[in-house]
């Protein structure tokens, strides 16, 4: 028998190759080991907040300073609540044994796609309140001694800046999850 078993496919996709299965599990493992660098860098920035909030909120408990104290207190909680999501929504998924890598690999882009793609939700949504407390009684407490004019304006720019920090980090996320969507893209063009 000299002809091919399916002479339709040859025909129709003679150039065509198969992706090397050696290559999805590399890149696989280094979509694996890319997610936990980052994941690791953003616990040790939560970290390196989330200790000074903490102190700064039972400090400012101790002396009296109430406002200042549940400001701190809503910031910390905040943290630990996005260092909780980056756990529960953009952790790696555990590669099952029985399951191809390339699935793997798939599920993993999915994930991560999706969990960028959402971050104004669980990253930046949580550090909302402890912002607005914090600002809020920055402000009042400023208008007691300054006017209320003379707070607002000194506010202005530290608002400024964290709403364009915020922005900054959404459209981060936003790009890196357009990078993400491709290689997923390309990955499905594969089947």
């Amino acid at each position: 028998m000299t002809h091919p078993p399916f002479p339709g496919w040859t025909d129709a996709a003679h150039d065509s190759t198969f992706a090397d299965p050696a290559e999805i599990k590399e890149r696989a493992a280094g979509f694996t080991k890319t997610i936990r660098r980052r994941n690791m860098i953003e616990y040790a920035a939560g970290g390196i907040v989330l200790v000074p909030a903490a102190l700064a909120s039972v400090a400012a408990a101790w002396t009296g300073e109430y406002a200042f104290a549940l400001a701190l207190g809503a910031l910390a909680a905040g943290i630990v609540i996005v260092l909780r999501n980056l756990h529960r929504r953009a952790g790696n998924l555990e590669h099952r044994p029985e399951e191809p890598c390339v699935v793997h690999l798939r599920h993993q882009y999915r994930r991560q796609y999706e969990a960028l793609r959402s971050v104004p939700a669980w990253y930046i949504g949580p550090l909302v309140p402890g912002f607005l407390l914090l600002y809020g009684t920055v402000t009042w407490k400023s208008a007691e001694a300054l006017g209320w004019r003379a707070a607002l304006e000194g506010m202005a720019l530290p608002v400024l800046a964290t709403l364009a920090g915020g922005a900054f980090i959404v459209l981060l996320n936003r790009w890196a999850a357009r990078g993400i969507r491709r290689k997923l893209d390309a990955l499905d063009e594969m089947e």
